[in-house]
This record gives structure tokens, sequence and C-alpha cells, in this order.
């Protein structure tokens, strides 16, 4: 399904035609560099805290989730909890400097959360980053909608590394981090699991995307050249899952990325790193 805003109409427009439920659980993944622009084309600055609100308000009764990913870090490195800053973009950055968000505690995929179930998941641990008690098992229970804010999938979704964890792929395999955890109760050291891309593999997921396409199983708004993509979780599980068993594959491998990941393991072996 795919909804045209007219582009007479403002950016908390063409948000407000979204159509989501009050106790919808939504996972918000964004470039908002285009918004930005698109703003400025319109002579006004681009209010990421307005656009923020709006989805806070439709719904007001069930939960926002934006990620807060730390995913560089390395073993031996230090997350902070209240400092560290997400890799996920320019708006995941807005969220962390707002007091209404709290932040998860995983030190390699945290989120910041708001409403309904903001206290449950401050609360949840596992010792794997995509394990059954990490936050993307509570995405697929709640079949949570992922909402692609002028980004594609293949760039962000990060919910299909859990569904190969889940399903024990080949192409990957679980690499242990010792992270130093800086946390509100206090300094901790945490072994971390991190279920990652063997040696030469590159996520691929854009034939995944094709079949979603041509099933039509995007919920599609377009406003100018942005778009938002609606996509559920517990639909994208039996997608990737029947790609997983069946095909088409979900990565790719390179010789060449090979030699290089070599070559990188290599130096920071040699800097007492990995």
């Amino acid at each position: 399904m795919k909804v045209v805003t007219p582009e007479n109409k403002t950016i908390i427009d063409y948000i407000n035609s979204i159509k989501l439920n009050p106790t919808d659980v939504i996972f918000i993944s964004s470039d908002i560099g285009n918004l930005a622009m698109l703003s400025k084309a319109k002579g006004e600055a681009l209010d990421v805290n307005a656009i923020i609100d709006c989805f806070q308000e439709k719904v007001h009764e069930g939960t926002i989730i934006v990620p807060a990913y730390t995913d560089h870090l390395l073993d031996g490195e230090t997350f902070d909890w209240k400092k560290s800053k997400p890799t996920t973009g320019a708006f995941s950055n807005k969220v962390q400097r707002r007091k209404d968000f709290t932040r998860t505690k995983d030190p390699l995929h945290s989120v910041f959360v708001w409403g309904k179930d903001s206290d449950k998941l401050a609360k949840i641990e596992d010792e794997s980053t995509f394990g059954k008690n990490s936050i993307f098992t509570y995405l697929r229970d709640t079949n949570a909608k992922f909402i692609f804010i002028d980004i594609h999938i293949q760039a962000c979704f990060t919910y299909i590394h859990y569904i190969e964890e889940q399903k024990k792929v080949n192409y990957r395999k679980s690499y242990f981090y010792n992270i130093r955890c800086e946390l509100p109760e206090g300094a901790v050291d945490k072994k971390v699991k991190f279920y990652s891309k063997k040696l030469g593999v590159m996520s691929d997921i854009i034939d995944l995307h094709a079949i979603l396409e041509k099933d039509e199983i995007y919920k599609s708004y377009t406003y100018g050249n942005i778009q938002i993509d609606i996509l559920e979780a517990k639909t994208v599980w039996d997608y990737a899952v029947n790609c997983i068993e069946n095909g088409p594959k979900l990565y790719r491998y390179s010789i060449i990325k090979h030699a290089k990941d070599l070559v990188k393991r290599y130096l920071l072996r040699r800097k007492g790193i990995f």
C-alpha cells in the first residue's frame, strides 16, 4: 500500500498521515538528511522533536523504540550508558538529549525507549546481544512495526541478525567481547556474545527486500522525495526464515573482503584489542 502526501502539506502532516494504532510498538530507523533539506527548501528548520512528539501522540498507549547502537565497540572497550554516542544517526542523537526516553543496557545494541513498556525493557538482559531475552525477541513477540524514515532496509535492519542467530546460520559465528559497562547502578565488566559475520561475509538482503515489495508487504508513505516504509516483525520473521531455509541468501561472500578482514584482525591483535 502506498500513500502520497501532497507537497503543500507540512512534515508533521506527513507523519500524521501514517496509520498507527494507539497501542502499537514502533521501532524507528531513519536518515533525516533529505527531510532537513526539504525543510530548508521550504524556508523552515527541521524540528526533530516535533516529529518525535507527533509519534508519541499517535501511539500514546504504546511504546516507541529508537536504536542507540554502539556495535563498533571492541573487546576491552567501554560502554557508557549515559554518554556513549549512538552510531545510528542524527535522529538517535536528538532522542539521547531528551528526558522522556530511557536507554537499555546492552553495550552493543542498546535502544532508547518511551512509553508503556519502558520499565520492562530497561530490565532486559541477555549474554547474547541477539539472544532470546534481548530487545529483538520483544520486537517479535509484540509484532512491532518497523518504521524506516527515508532509509533502505539493507542499511539498517539489525533485526535480521537476530533471526540469523535464532536459526543458527552457518555464515555467522559467536564472538565474545569483554566490555566495561558504566551503568546507573555502577560500573561492571560484562562478557557479551556477538553472533557476527564470519570472515569475508557481507550482509545482503536486497533479494529479501525485492520479495517483500513484490508481495506488497510494505506500507509506504511518500512526501516529495521522502519515503517512509513500515514492516511488521512477525511477517519479516516468516519471510527471512523462508530465505534462510530455501533461499535466496541473506548474505554474500567475497574473497577480497576475507583478505581485508584477516589483515584487520591481525592488526587489532597486534594492538592487543582483538
